[in-house]
């Protein structure tokens, strides 16, 4: 993690990618909230941003943290220039990258579209890390 800039609506969070790109996490409610937290991963062409509403009203005013990832190269996540890094297994290095940074334990997950393909990659590598699952296309 290499910094952290605060928000009303909550804070930016960078994490760097195995290979070192800065990826951009918005990091809503407590991180020692006791409810299970919610990762939001957005579809190919899509944003963090997407999740702006959703964020806050699953974060219960802080009672829930709730992570919306811009995945590289998309939102404020770096890009970068290797487009054969454009692909599920390095984004799902990058999630999983995230997601050991911020030490986030068993989430639930919403995935959309793409968001949801890296949901159903993440079941297969790692199923202790999800504890529910929303799927959208």
């Amino acid at each position: 993690m290499s910094g952290e800039i605060a928000s009303d609506r909550g804070r930016s969070v960078f994490v760097s990618a195995p290979d070192g790109l800065r990826l951009h996490v918005r990091e809503y409610g407590s991180r020692a909230a006791a409810a299970l937290a919610v990762v939001c991963l957005p579809g190919l062409t899509r944003t963090a941003a997407d999740f702006d509403d959703l964020a806050p009203a699953l974060a219960q005013d802080g009672a829930r943290r709730v992570l919306a990832i811009d995945s590289r190269g998309r939102g404020q996540s770096q890009y970068d220039p290797n487009a054969q890094n454009y692909n599920l297994l390095v984004e799902l290095g990058d999630l999983v990258a995230v997601l050991t940074a911020l030490s986030v334990g068993p989430s639930v997950f919403i995935g959309s579209s793409r968001g949801g393909l890296l949901t159903m990659q993440l079941g297969v590598a790692h199923p202790t890390a999800i504890a529910g699952v929303v799927l959208h296309d």
